[in-house]
Formats: structure tokens, C-alpha cells, sequence
């Protein structure tokens, strides 16, 4: 299904100077004052979302294809050091399989917005997962002093075949018993949700009530799994992030989380999934979305679809989207706002019941 989405396009910016040799007409952070203020520079859109905390929103580009549709960036500062969450689409040397062409002084360009948010903290660096839509701008810091970071069971050799560059240049550190202190309260906790890549990691930074969630969740109209163990994966991990905050956090402190996701031009769940229903407006997602994506990846387990008032209802297929072109065909699953998509036949497969005849693979 074509799905009509207005794009912000913005061009690159030439020329170079200073350290990081940033473009003509350097990156002026000063209007970032109060939460939801943004800025355009170049290809990046950035907004401030917490006190030190900012979006590096990448619009996207609707001829190209999955993560070239756009995905975002996150950026965390404290009063020691900073942390940039994943590192978007490659548009040093664009990205072939997503039609992601290269752009003029990228590596630059997203160096001048950094630099400039950061000052002279110290810099850090750790991504969701290694998909060629959130390491894609690694050669912007290869070779230099930033430590770069993934999380266990991750792959990284992708960073050879997606983009050829040194594996070497990352690090893993364990979700669950690695946090990241930046300074003045500013700590940034990992936690694993497996399932869309094998170390998966969401990062929750608790003193400015904010989740960064990558696509371990999905990013509001749901994401797809293509095996009963990576839907067993999600389920399992996601239940233990929400019994996480239930333990960790205070009610008014869970019901105002905010989560952030990798792509967030698809919170607007309402589209793809529900043709005839108008998009809902919304920039982040909340404790609502943690807890029924769970209970989505649970159910299905459980085989709640197929018991009327479960709170688990199959919505018929997705149809095919330039966007996302694996997951045609495969059922949607929804409990509440949150949205597993997978094949018919493995969900029955999954909770432990017989396949219908007529959903048997030939």
C-alpha cells in the first residue's frame, strides 16, 4: 500500500572549516531553549526533548526504500560527557539496497550538529542494533577518539558488508549491566529487548522520563517478525522491560514516560494499518505503547486472537508498502497501540496449535 507522507527535504550544506571542518554556516544551537523548539541544518532536523536531551531527526526520502524513509537520532548531554544514540542512514557513501544515495559533506554535517550540542564534553556512542539505518554514519567517527558501543549478540561484522568499514571500531557491552553515567543525574540504563536483531538494546534515561527504543519495539504501527524464535524472543524481553519499570519507576513516573522510537514519522499508527481510519498525531510514543506491544507478542503466544473480548485482535494482512516491503502479506496483530506483525501460519505455530489447511506453506 502507497502511503502519501509529507516529507521534509533539506539540502546538503557545502564547504568546510574549523577542527571538525563543518559547513558554511555553522549549526546555531541557540534556539533550542524550550522542550519541542527545533532547527533545521542541512539534511537533520533537531529538536530538544529534555534538558540536554535532543532528536536529530532525519526526514527521509520516499524514493528510496525501509529505513531511507526516514529515522532519528538521539543525543544525550550531562555535565561530564555525552551520548549519541545510533547513528541513522549512511550518507557518506549512501546505502545500495535502500536506494540511499550519498550526500555532500555528511560526515561533516552531522559532526557540526554534534560538536555543537556537546561543547567539549567528551563524546560517546552506542546504537540500538547494527541495521544499516542506525550505524550508518559510523564513518563519521571512525578512526578518531569516540568509543562506539553495541550491544552483545549484535553483528559486527555488518559494518564490513553494509558499509565497509572496520568492525574493529565497536565495542559490546552487555544491556542489563551497563549503564552509561553522564553526569549530573544524567544516567542512561540499557536494557535487552531481543527479537528485531540479536542484542537489541533500548536505553531509558530516567531523570528526564525518556525511552529510546529503536525498532525493538516497533515504531507505533508495529514491527515484524519472521520466525516463532524471534517472536519468543520479544515477548520474553519485553515483558521483563515493563516489569523492569513497574519495579523501578513510580506510577506518575511510568505514566509520563515518553518514548522515543528509530523511526518516528511511523508513530502515526493509525495509517498503515487502518486504510479508512485517519493517522493519529503524535511525536513520541508512552508507557502505554511498552506495556501492549508486550501483551501483543504474549498474546499471540497465548493464542488470544482467536478468543473473542482477549484484547488481542488479528486486523487482516499488511499490504505491500516501498517502506517496508517485508512485510507483505504477514497478519497484523494489535492489542491496544501496540502492533506485532508476522505470518498466520507461525502464529498458530507459535502458541502451539495446528495450522488451518489453507495456511499451510506448500
Amino acid at each position: 500500500m502507497a502511503r502519501t507522507i509529507t516529507l521534509l527535504f533539506a539540502c546538503a550544506v557545502s564547504c568546510a572549516t574549523t577542527a571538525f571542518a563543518q559547513p558554511a554556516g555553522a549549526f546555531d544551537a541557540s534556539k533550542l531553549v524550550k522542550l519541542g523548539d527545533e532547527v533545521k541544518y542541512g539534511s537533520y532536523v533537531v529538536r530538544k526533548i529534555g534538558e540536554g536531551a535532543y532528536q536529530i531527526n532525519d526526514p527521509g526520502d520516499q524514493s528510496t526504500r525501509g529505513g531511507g524513509w526516514g529515522v532519528d537520532m538521539y543525543l544525550v548531554r550531562g555535565t561530564g560527557k555525552a551520548l549519541l544514540i545510533d547513528l541513522g542512514n549512511n550518507y557518506i557513501a549512501g546505502y545500495e539496497k535502500d536506494a540511499v544515495k550519498p550526500r555532500p559533506n555528511a560526515a561533516e554535517e552531522l559532526r557540526a550538529v554534534v560538536n555543537r550540542l556537546i561543547g567539549r564534553l567528551p563524546l560517546e556512542i552506542a546504537v540500538t542494533h547494527m541495521h544499516p539505518d542506525h550505524d550508518g554514519m559510523a564513518g563519521a567517527f571512525a578512526g578518531g577518539t569516540v568509543p562506539m558501543w553495541a550491544g552483545e549478540g549484535e553483528d559486527l561484522n555488518a559494518l564490513k558488508t553494509q558499509h565497509n568499514l572496520d568492525p574493529s571500531i565497536f565495542r559490546t557491552f552487555k544491556p542489563g549491566s551497563r549503564s552509561f553515567d553522564l553526569g549530573g543525574g544524567h544516567v542512561v540504563e540499557t536494557l535487552p529487548v531481543r527479537g528485531h536483531s540479536n542484542g537489541g538494546t533500548v536505553y531509558l534515561l530516567k531523570r528526564d522520563s525518556l525511552v529510546f527504543s529503536g525498532d525493538a519495539l516497533g515504531s507505533g504501527f508495529g514491527q515484524a517478525f519472521g520466525t516463532v524464535e524471534r517472536l519468543r524472543q520479544v515477548a520474553e524481553d519485553s515483558q521483563k522491560l515493563v516489569d523492569y519499570i513497574k519495579a523501578n519507576y513510580a506510577p506518575y513516573e511510568r505514566y509520563v514516560l515518553r518514548v522515543y522510537t528509530g523511526h518516528s514519522w511511523q508513530n502515526a499508527y493509525g495509517g498503515f494499518l487502518h486504510p479508512n481510519k485517519a493517522s493519529i498525531d503524535v511525536g513520541y510514543l508512552d508507557w502505554r505503547f511498552i506495556q501492549d506491544v508486550s501483551a501483543c507478542a504474549n498474546g499471540i503466544l497465548q493464542a488470544k486472537w482467536l478468543v473473542e473480548g482477549s484484547g488481542i485482535k488479528y486486523m487482516g494482512n499488511m499490504l505491500y508498502t516501498d517502506a517496508w516491503g517485508s512485510a507483505a502479506g504477514r497478519a497484523i496483530m494489535v492489542s491496544g497501540i501496540g502492533t506485532i506483525i508476522l505470518p498466520l501460519d507461525l502464529a498458530y505455530q507459535a502458541a502451539g496449535l495446528p495450522v488451518p489447511p489453507e495456511l499451510q506453506r506448500k
